[in-house]
């Protein structure tokens, strides 16, 4: 009897493996034998020592060999132990409406239905009121360092994680079933161990062990102490209780020594072959990134953002993020048997992304664009994966990598891969109307919006400006050449025509010391320019090459003293040489009206970018308005006023 007490409790610690295991593979792939041998090494901490000590070595032990780490592994027992408060109280509560004494069982009941009870109200208030405690917990989490806040963060969004996938993605009729089966070798196992011990004692009945293990006054103490304080005189030896208790996990503990490496590779390869996908816990594999990510969920900010990112990226680990001066957001994935690029953004943004898409997918036969391995449209999101190729680099680094000589002629085959491919499509001269609206949405309104900024309105109130120590005429000197009257006059000979809307130096990517005939594709493309000419093409690489758009954006401290602006600034020997090669192409190739109308766009460029970084970098907004006021003075001094 003894034999087969211990075989069906056996039975039951393993479907409880069973059911731990539904919980981590939502995430990763589970390893039957870490999960049994932290089980068994839990439940023998347990059997000496009290406090439930062994519940945090079972996790601490199966999350130093899980992916996603012990924090994780502590949010999955944490979950499984919920579970176990509520099937413990439900099977108090069938005993004490059974023929079982009432009183014994009474206190237990209470407990474990009070207990359930809490658990359940503090989860509804822990829903209703997610934004409070997000907000309270990075409070509490940013008093330490950043590796403690991590932490701290991370295991908080293990827990929600878990919870909510626990309900949305676990096998719920697998759940039932490993959870019910388990409780059924368990109350088996303690109704043959009962029988058997009555054959040394008599009225040892089901109710006395499950009671023993259970009884909310023993909950905290260890198997062995609660052995020492049972009313039956046989359960004062803990040699039964060991005999009971150990043998099990003994023969578990040794069956996950042994485990078949075969076994294992079987395992591996059937998830390959049946193309079995996890969800990742989080996305990122950068600390930094992870951190920002987790403070900025834990901020309280739009729910909806938070909803929609995990939904389209929780199947590939981010490890860079590449985001620049959009609303859409790009970084280097990886799905485990590919790299490549995934931009993605949502609701209008979302939509502005769709229309990339859409051009790419139109232009892609004639044009050197990046390959489109995926894509994925829903309510209120868009994004596309692009093939990544590490022989490839950003223009950037390739101007600074490379020679002056390999950098222009790469920017030469771009130029006139699109004056012969795009620039001829769909040829119009540009309206009245068209340019009206253009200037009334790209430069009155974002002048407005510019004087309204509360961190630029004292500075744009001085004549002049002192940028690192050169003096400049400020914003309000140049508004006669930014009135529709003068720019009408200048953008009237535009040509409209199919245009890639955004040739920044950073949507420019090169093979490096490349021997194929494909060394550069254009990436990013812009659809929502109203005044399509390629003069905004042009324009766009001025705004990198005159102005310095990619080193301002490495500027990160900038001082303001009256109408003082300073910080660090140094544009490198390579854009300016490129800058000099540019210009004079642009002289030659084109006439004295059309290059007048690039210089022109440049600064409608510049108008443009200031209220997004207004919006979401306030504190250097003052660096890029120096670079805008740079830039127009140059301008108007070259065309002007020379």
């Amino acid at each position: 009897m003894l034999i087969l007490a211990i075989s069906m409790l056996l039975l039951g610690h393993y479907f409880k493996m069973l059911r731990w295991r539904q919980f981590v593979q939502i995430y990763e792939k589970p390893q039957n034998d870490v999960l049994l041998k932290s089980l068994t090494i839990g439940y023998m901490v347990n059997f000496c020592l009290p406090f439930r000590i062994g519940d945090l070595i079972r996790s601490i032990y199966a999350g130093r060999k899980m992916k996603n780490g012990i924090c994780f592994s502590i949010a999955t027992v944490i979950v499984d132990k919920y579970l176990d408060i509520i099937a413990v109280g439900f099977l108090f509560l069938i005993f004490y409406l059974g023929s079982f004494p009432k009183v014994t069982l009474l206190y237990s009941l209470l407990f474990y239905i009070g207990l359930s009870v809490i658990v359940l109200f503090f989860s509804i208030l822990a829903i209703k009121y997610s934004k409070h405690l997000k907000i309270f917990t990075k409070k509490i989490s940013s008093i330490f360092d950043d590796e403690i806040e991590l932490n701290l963060l991370y295991f908080s969004w293990s827990i929600i994680s878990v919870f909510k996938d626990m309900y949305k993605k676990v096998n719920r009729k697998k759940l039932i079933y490993n959870t019910v089966l388990m409780w059924l070798w368990y109350i088996t196992s303690y109704y043959l161990f009962a029988v058997f011990l009555s054959t040394f004692q008599s009225a040892v009945k089901l109710i006395d062990i499950f009671n023993l293990l259970f009884n909310s006054n023993n909950i905290f103490m260890s198997t062995i102490r609660i052995s020492h304080v049972s009313s039956n005189l046989i359960l004062q030896f803990p040699l039964i209780m060991g005999l009971y208790i150990l043998t099990p996990l003994i023969i578990l503990y040794i069956i996950s020594i042994y485990k078949t490496k075969v076994s294992g590779t079987l395992a591996e390869n059937n998830d390959e072959q049946l193309d079995v996908k996890y969800l990742k816990i989080l996305p990122h594999v950068n600390k930094n990134e992870k951190l920002e990510f987790l403070e900025a969920y834990f901020s309280g900010l739009d729910r909806e953002y938070f909803k929609k990112y995990m939904e389209i990226n929780r199947d590939i680990s981010i490890i860079n993020d590449y985001s620049a001066g959009s609303n859409a957001t790009t970084m280097l994935c990886t799905n485990g048997k590919q790299s490549f690029f995934r931009k993605y953004a949502f609701g209008d943004a979302g939509e502005k992304l769709y229309e990339q898409i859409r051009w790419l997918h139109e232009h892609e036969n004639f044009l050197s664009l990046p390959k489109i391995i995926s894509e994925g449209r829903g309510k209120g999101y868009c994004y596309y994966d692009m093939l990544y190729d590490n022989s490839y680099v950003g223009f950037f680094n390739y101007v600074h990598s490379m020679s002056i000589e390999d950098s222009w002629s790469i920017m030469k085959k771009t130029l006139n891969e699109l004056e012969k491919k795009l620039y001829y499509l769909n040829n119009r001269r540009a309206d009245k109307d068209t340019i009206k609206k253009y200037i009334d949405t790209k430069v009155i309104q974002n002048i407005e919006k510019i004087k309204r900024t509360k961190l630029l309105k004292t500075l744009i109130e001085y004549d002049e400006l002192i940028i690192n120590g050169t003096r400049y005429k400020n914003l309000n000197y140049f508004s006669k050449y930014l009135t529709f009257e003068y720019l009408y006059d200048v953008f009237k000979e535009d040509i409209y025509s199919d245009i890639h809307g955004d040739l920044t130096i950073e949507n420019l990517i090169c093979r490096r010391n490349g021997v194929y005939k494909e060394d550069f594709y254009i990436i990013d493309p812009n659809t929502g320019n109203l005044h399509d000419s390629s003069n905004l093409d042009y324009s766009k690489l001025l705004q990198s090459l005159h102005g310095g758009y990619e080193f301002l954006m490495n500027t990160r401290n900038v001082d303001i003293t009256k109408n003082n602006i300073n910080y660090l600034y140094i544009k490198s020997s390579a854009y300016n040489e490129l800058y000099e090669r540019y210009k004079k192409f642009l002289n030659k190739k084109f006439t004295y009206n059309k290059v007048k109308s690039i210089f022109f766009h440049e600064i409608i460029h510049w108008l443009r970018l200031m209220p997004y970084k207004i919006e979401i970098d306030s504190k250097r907004a003052s660096v890029f308005y120096a670079g805008l006021i740079i830039v127009i003075n140059e301008v108007i001094k070259m065309y002007e006023e020379n």
